[in-house]
């Protein structure tokens, strides 16, 4: 050992002790380790020093090798923020692209559970029950698309810190067709993330087109001996490509091999669950006697589950949601901050709250309005089509007030534009309210009736 240090350790009263003699005049701290607390503690770590001793301690899960650390998806979970969003304009474009995927996944799911549970209910609903049921499977397929396809988007157009230049101008243009399969899978790979994310996208993108074709049969006139088929093996090949797609995303958040649970475990675990839903609602169709539809409400349910699960994650800036789950706990911006958005860009509970209002709100608003045609068309007239669009008004503000929140993440501190906002929350709430007893009413009184 270095002399000089010995000498300083020895003025300072460092040293240990030399002999036995010293050693029996050492303090005995055991009382005071006992009035601690810290007994069990102290064994614990007297076992593990004595085996450190002896040469006979590993690491957790064995020595650290080379092969261990430059396996791609260990470099992948060992790079920082800075390496995944190399610019503020690339960390905004991720914010936000994830945002409207979590939105219209919660919203497109609203739609599915709440027409498939009515979907049994044909004799009870009369001549509304295409508005209730099919034009509200429309709207969820249009919500899901928009999803599945800025999945794919943000998979496709990945940028990261090691490319030679972060500029998408030239470098790196921006590709709007999803099937560039090529491109994402170098992406992916190059940067250690694995196939996975774009599998589970572009899976449960083909689902969603294939699902597509199962229900146009119930809008284009055909005979009913190429229709029925359509839709059974539609949906059929439309829920195993939902279930693959969870499936990746499971593997991403290792939910088949840990009990380590957090929100992007629990998310792929109920996309799991949504998936198993719509696979057995699919099967379960090909029997008449078997309300096969109280299966996909079941799995509509689960996936509602997951994207509010997703919104709380994009709350936690955890922008890879589900899908992308490299993406996730990377820390805190930093740097990268905008100066107008001040230290902290986190949204309140209160605001992922909000969100889920605004989804619900605008579902039920389209309905509201569905039935409103339906009777524009019986009764056709104007006032009749203005009592319709009113119905919708609501939908339009929500998606506005959605649009803003993207945009602003706190609440204005400075009068009158606090004010101003709170009030837009609050007539959201409103008019979430208004919608739901309108369309409670319709259900439980006129049709009744």
């Amino acid at each position: 050992m270095d002399q000089p240090f010995l000498k300083y350790a020895s003025r300072s009263g460092l040293t240990c002790p030399s002999s036995p003699k010293q050693a029996d005049d050492l303090p005995d701290l055991t009382n005071r380790i006992e009035k601690l607390g810290l007994t069990q503690e102290y064994a614990a770590y007297k076992s593990r020093y004595l085996e450190w001793r002896k040469g006979n301690a590993t690491g957790a899960k064995g020595e650290i090798s080379a092969e261990h650390i430059t396996r791609p998806g260990h470099v992948a979970a060992n790079r920082g923020f800075l390496y995944w969003y190399p610019t503020w304009q690339e960390w905004r474009w991720r914010r936000t692209i994830s945002y409207w995927i979590a939105i219209t996944f919660f919203e497109g799911s609203i739609f599915f559970a709440v027409s498939s549970f009515m979907y049994n209910e044909q004799k009870v609903l009369g001549d509304f029950y295409g508005p209730l049921t099919l034009y509200g499977y429309l709207a969820g397929k249009v919500f899901y698309l928009t999803c599945t396809y800025f999945m794919c988007l943000e998979t496709i157009n990945l940028v990261v810190q090691e490319d030679e230049s972060n500029s998408r101008v030239n470098k790196h243009p921006f590709y709007l067709w999803p099937f560039r399969y090529q491109i994402a899978l170098d992406k992916l790979n190059r940067v250690g993330a694995g196939p996975w994310p774009y599998y589970a996208s572009v899976a449960y993108l083909t689902g969603v087109l294939v699902f597509g074709v199962g229900v146009s049969a119930e809008f284009i006139p055909m005979p009913a001996s190429m229709s029925s088929p359509m839709k059974l093996y539609s949906f059929v090949l439309g829920g195993l490509l939902f279930l693959v797609g969870s499936i990746a995303e499971c593997i991403q958040n290792n939910v088949f091999t840990s009990m380590e649970i957090h929100k992007g475990w629990l998310g792929a675990f109920f996309n799991l669950l949504g998936g198993l839903g719509f696979c057995v609602g699919a099967i379960l169709a090909f029997s008449d006697d078997v309300p096969s539809n109280l299966t996909y409400g079941v799995g509509s349910i689960m996936y509602m589950v997951s994207s509010s699960i997703s919104i709380f994650m994009w709350q936690d800036q955890q922008f890879g949601l589900t899908f992308l789950a490299v993406l996730n706990n990377l820390g805190k911006p930093g740097g990268l901050t905008a100066p107008d958005d001040g230290d902290d860009s986190r949204i309140s509970a209160w605001t992922a709250v909000f969100i889920h209002i605004c989804c619900i709100c605008a579902a039920l608003s389209t309905y509201n309005f569905n039935l409103e045609m339906m009777r524009h068309f019986e009764v056709d007239t104007v006032r009749s089509f203005q009592v319709a669009f009113n119905e919708f008004l609501p939908c339009l503000f929500a998606h506005m007030m959605l649009l803003l929140t993207s945009a602003v993440v706190h609440t204005p501190k400075l009068a009158p534009f606090r004010q101003m906002y709170v009030c837009a929350q609050m007539l959201v709430l409103a008019l979430t309210i208004n919608s739901a007893c309108t369309l409670s009413e319709f259900i439980l009184h006129e049709i009744r009736q």
